[in-house]
């Protein structure tokens, strides 16, 4: 019986305040100025990784610009709202268990289509003729 895998009532409650608790948390470090981090594969090998660049392209969009959020990492602008759209998905499902829904199954050729795309941007935004692809300052 799937029913018993979801959370209780004060479980559900935690849970559901976790992804808004974040938000908060994240809008309140960004507004004070975050330095942000540098990224442990970066600093090692001087080597940008498919996630390099994120945290900029996270601030920029929460101040708006668009445009720079999408210069510091387009992997985040391709794979983020589906990724977005399946933790919303599951979230909702495990805080509504009412509503009914499944959980989420991706097929196996979505799951091996993503991981060529970000093996791929992540090769190719390391070579010099694909420069524009590394995170913008």
């Amino acid at each position: 019986m799937e029913g018993k895998h979801l959370l209780s009532g004060a479980k559900r409650l935690l849970f559901g305040l976790s992804i808004p608790a974040a938000a908060v948390l994240l809008i309140i470090y960004e507004a004070g100025g975050g330095t942000g981090m540098t990224c442990p594969f970066y600093r090692m090998t001087g080597l940008y990784c498919p996630g390099c660049g994120s945290g900029r392209a996270v601030r920029a969009l929460l101040e708006g610009r668009i445009w720079a959020s999408f210069c510091c990492n387009p992997l985040l602008w391709l794979l983020g709202p589906p990724a977005m759209a399946c933790v919303l998905r599951e979230y909702l499902r495990v805080l509504f268990p009412s509503l009914g829904w499944k959980p989420l199954i991706l097929s196996q050729r979505l799951v091996i289509g993503a991981a060529i795309i970000v093996f791929a941007f992540w090769f190719l935004r390391n070579l010099p003729g694909f420069s524009f692809l590394a995170p913008s300052p």
